[in-house]
């Protein structure tokens, strides 16, 4: 055996080669394979595609693969089901917990959950996960522990959406990853009147039947994947060692970003709510978490050997880093309309379950035929990815801003204007990340996948938080007020109207004992309620047109993707 020379030697020492031998031999006597590939090399030429820009781009479909396929579409899914259930049902969870304090820390765990995890993801775990999180959070009586239902179930959904979503769109050709995705977003058709669904499990059983739900779902969606979803393994990482990979794994990027988000979204639920803005506790929080992320950014940029957002994913191109920014704005849109929109056809207007489901239909229904749309013009109209999202934008922008002009008089145009709005926020969520997988390298579309998601979660997070604060406040001002002076003007006395005010917004069942009121009075305190929740909402929506804006803007921004839709498939599926 010869000796290997000093040029081996020295790269052995700084770690620049390393490898796992793999016996693939059944006796002793074969050969001993021996594989050595670089993790630092990314294949930006697409050079190890399963079929070439030139090709034909045509995939033999089996039955295995029609059925792993659709098992992609349904873990996508299921990872955000629950979100929706929960979504829908907060107020029956803040009755049956007798929490109200965090409530908004439900939705917002489960999103920085995704968050967190979408960047390093390990296949299977994903639905297990989702299970548990569903299992927990349907037998939770305390909020503790149905907050760490919805961490568990978030850390599962971005493993499942990480998943479906990659591994479907590496299996096309890029020119028809907009139809791929179209079809996979077209599973969640239906579960788009989830309002419906929460409300009437809510009212006549349990809201832990949408917890129950997705387990279902998700047990037995990772039951035929079990069976069906045989994926390849990435050429960047075959035949090494376990070891060798985790050195690669940027532990330090990981720990300041969850960390730094966690302190941020913290501070900014706790501001003006739980504490005053101008605590130690809000202030320290706030700065803590706010320079923990700029010092994620500086170590991403300058310090890590091999950061956890490659730089060779932007490399050549600004698609990507644009796409990533309308998916950022996408996000705080979606997870605020996601939450605040059933608050809003119960509050606003009559909170009967089924009337209350029915005002949730259109809308819920126009966000999955918007994400169907606007994924499918991504292959209809090649190259035409900025105007694309410049549209959806504009629509959402437009639409969703005007939501602001909502009265308990006018329930028709607030619907109309909702599902409209609806309709454009489809359009941003899942094909700003369609348009990112588009131009990024076949070795680094799950990365892209994963960050996008990541970005858009972290979105949705930061989004929710700053709606809710601003809601909260204008809504602890006006609420009392307007509950009281309705209830006087239909005749209710000044000396009992105190009692009155915090009877009825803290123990509505005992509201009959007070004395002198009258169905005519507590049909007055409902519409004072009404006219409190409508004024408060629309600061919600005066915020989100700053937002969309910002999302037009930087679609605008985006370059011809023409060039990048071509008919390479990278993996077989």
């Amino acid at each position: 055996m010869e000796a290997p020379n000093d040029m081996d030697t020295s790269k052995a020492e700084k770690g620049e080669l390393e490898h796992a031998q793999t016996n693939q031999s059944d006796s002793p006597s074969e050969l001993e394979l021996q594989k050595e590939k670089t993790l630092r090399y990314v294949d930006l030429e697409n050079k190890n595609a399963f079929k070439g820009d030139d090709s034909d781009g045509k995939i033999e479909w089996t039955v295995r693969k029609a059925f792993a396929a659709a098992f992609l579409a349904m873990l996508y899914t299921g990872s955000q089901i629950l979100l929706y259930f929960i979504g829908g049902s907060l107020s029956f969870i803040v009755k049956d917990l007798k929490t109200s304090a965090a409530s908004g820390w439900l939705p917002t765990a489960n999103t920085l959950a995704i968050a967190s995890v979408a960047p390093a993801t390990f296949l299977f775990s994903g639905a297990g996960l989702l299970c548990l999180g569903c299992l927990l959070l349907g037998t939770a009586h305390s909020f503790g522990q149905a907050l760490a239902g919805m961490a568990l179930a978030g850390a599962g959904a971005g493993i499942g959406e990480l998943t479906g979503l990659a591994g479907l769109a590496e299996t096309v050709p890029v020119r028809y990853r907009g139809y791929s995705l179209a079809a996979l977003t077209a599973f969640v058709f239906p579960f788009t009147p989830y309002v419906m669904y929460s409300q009437l499990l809510g009212t006549y059983h349990t809201w832990r039947w949408g917890p129950w739900i997705s387990l279902i779902y998700n047990g037995a969606t990772g039951l035929g994947l079990a069976f069906t979803y045989f994926p390849h393994i990435h050429a960047r990482a075959e035949g090494f060692s376990y070891r060798a990979i985790l050195k690669r794994i940027d532990f330090m990027g990981g720990f300041l970003s969850i960390t730094g988000l966690t302190l941020f979204l913290v501070a900014l639920q706790a501001g003006g709510y739980t504490h005053p803005w101008k605590s130690a506790y809000v202030l320290c929080t706030l700065l803590i978490g706010f320079f923990t992320i700029v010092a994620w950014i500086v170590w991403e940029w300058r310090i890590a050997t091999h950061p956890m957002v490659p730089r060779e994913l932007f490399q050549g191109q600004r698609v990507v880093s644009l796409a990533y920014m309308v998916a950022f704005v996408a996000g705080m849109n979606f997870f605020s309309m996601l939450n605040f929109w059933p608050l809003l056809i119960s509050t606003v207007y009559d909170p009967d379950p089924v009337k209350v489901g029915l005002r949730g239909l259109v809308p819920g229904l126009m966000t999955t035929v918007g994400a169907i749309f606007f994924n499918a013009m991504l292959s209809t109209w090649r190259g035409g990815s900025k105007w694309i999202l410049v549209m959806a934008s504009a629509i959402l922008c437009a639409f969703g801003g005007s939501l602001s002009v909502i009265r308990p008089d006018n329930e028709v145009m607030t619907i109309a204007l909702g599902s409209t709005g609806s309709l454009g926020l489809g359009g941003v969520i899942v094909p700003s990340a369609t348009v990112a997988m588009i131009a990024a390298p076949d070795a680094l579309i799950t990365t892209c996948a994963a960050l996008s998601l990541s970005i858009r979660a972290v979105g949705g997070s930061i989004g929710y938080s700053i709606y809710y604060n601003i809601f909260e406040e204008k809504l602890k001002a006006r609420l009392p007020i307007y509950v009281g002076q309705y209830a006087v003007q239909a005749g209710l006395s000044l000396a009992n109207a105190k009692i009155f005010v915090e009877t009825y917004l803290l123990d509505p069942t005992d509201i009959t004992k007070i004395p002198g009121v009258t169905p005519q009075i507590l049909a007055a305190a409902m519409k004072g309620s009404q006219w409190a929740y409508a004024e408060s909402l629309r600061y919600v929506w005066w915020t989100s047109i700053a937002f969309g804006v910002l999302s037009m803007a930087c679609a605008a921004m985006l370059p011809n993707t023409k060039k990048f839709q071509t008919n390479r498939v990278a993996v077989a599926l």
